[in-house]
């Protein structure tokens, strides 16, 4: 598939999740949590399952759009109930720390699970297999997601759910974000970097591609796709190493630097810089320049992300986190549906650096534009 196809199917996943994101937090919060969660790894499974038995692209839209349905369960659900957890224990203050180090274990299965798939694709000769694969840890997700305790599905309606509970619930939720102009900037700040990063970390399997077939030392791999394996494998591992630590240290940062609203503003400057550096890198015919600036683009990233579920969980209410962690989920994805297929565009007519440069422009105007104020969290009251 060219470029622009693999950002058609991308667009088509984030308007997916665009469009099943706040009706699902919403459907979380009033119905219950753990029921949203196990629907989620539901979804992920057929998703994986219609991507093993097909290569078609047309066959892929459907796989897309369960993923979607898979992605927009989770995003906001799972956050919300860690949430409720610290609220229950009395550990709210905590929010920042305590998401980082979940998030942290996350990426550390992403560097064990990125040899695995490596070492599958090897073996096998073939990439399918590692959807077939991904079923194990998902099932057993799954299961896992019956044993949480009830208390966690939050404050419930006694109620069966209905239309009008569901728009009151819509009122309420979009009320509490607009009701500050603070919240509207870390949303739509905070949903443009995410999308910026989750669309363009996938430019890095092309770069390796391209350098996997000339690396001398892995040219006794004569099998050109079990060499790029081997590599993007290798790279990957400490990748997501390196975001496991990352994850982890976000608290740390934030207290060093001594604000959560200026944590966020250098973050995402340091970001801009590391676009323009791997386009030049690209320009350079270097392949260690844009490796090096993906790998910190991952640092950044989940440094950032602790921070920002701890910025909008200190400024909403409980019983809101699910749809207003959603919203911001579907504010990346209207991003995403339509960066996607401009970065396709990009990369096939122009080159790969155009695709970082381009991000790394469209970032630096949020950054001017949405720049985030310090100052006491404003929350409106329930």
């Amino acid at each position: 598939m060219s470029f622009f196809q693999i950002g058609i199917l991308i667009s088509i996943r984030e308007v997916g999740i665009n469009l099943f994101e706040i009706p699902t937090g919403v459907i979380a919060d009033l119905t219950g949590r753990r029921r949203a969660m196990v629907f989620s790894f539901a979804s992920y499974i057929l998703s994986f399952l219609t991507f093993y038995f097909f290569s078609n692209f047309l066959l892929f839209v459907p796989a897309m759009i369960l993923f979607s349905s898979g992605e927009a369960f989770r995003s906001g659900t799972h956050k919300s109930m860690i949430m409720e957890y610290l609220d229950i224990n009395n550990m709210g203050d905590q929010q920042v720390s305590y998401y980082g180090k979940t998030r942290s274990a996350s990426r550390l299965g992403s560097a064990l699970s990125a040899v695995i798939a490596a070492l599958i694709v090897y073996f096998r000769g073939n990439y399918n297999i590692v959807f077939l694969a991904t079923l194990v840890p998902y099932s057993l997700d799954l299961l896992l997601m019956l044993t949480y305790p009830k208390e966690l599905d939050g404050e419930l309606s006694g109620s069966r759910l209905s239309v009008t509970m569901i728009v009151d619930q819509f009122k309420s939720s979009f009320s509490s974000i607009f009701s500050t102009r603070e919240m509207g900037k870390v949303l739509v700040n905070a949903s443009v970097f995410d999308s910026l990063f989750k669309i363009g970390k996938d430019y890095l399997q092309p770069i390796i591609k391209t350098q996997a077939l000339a690396l001398p030392v892995l040219l006794m791999i004569k099998n050109g796709q079990s060499r790029t394996s081997i590599l993007i494998g290798i790279v990957y591992f400490f990748i997501y190493l390196n975001s496991f630590i990352s994850s982890r240290q976000s608290s740390r940062l934030m207290e060093k630097v001594g604000n959560l609203a200026r944590s966020l503003n250098w973050l995402l400057w340091a970001d801009v810089l590391l676009f323009f550096v791997a386009g030049l890198g690209l320009i350079l015919d270097s392949f260690l320049i844009p490796v090096v600036s993906f790998f910190f683009f991952y640092t950044l990233y989940n440094l950032r992300k602790p921070m920002v579920v701890g910025f909008l969980g200190e400024r909403t209410q409980p019983q809101e986190r699910a749809t207003i962690l959603s919203v911001h989920s579907q504010l990346r994805s209207v991003v995403g549906m339509v960066i996607a297929p401009v970065f396709g565009l990009l990369a096939d007519n122009f080159g790969l650096f155009t695709v970082l440069f381009f991000g790394g422009g469209l970032l630096l105007v949020v950054g001017l534009l949405l720049c985030l104020t310090a100052g006491p969290p404003e929350v409106r009251s329930a």
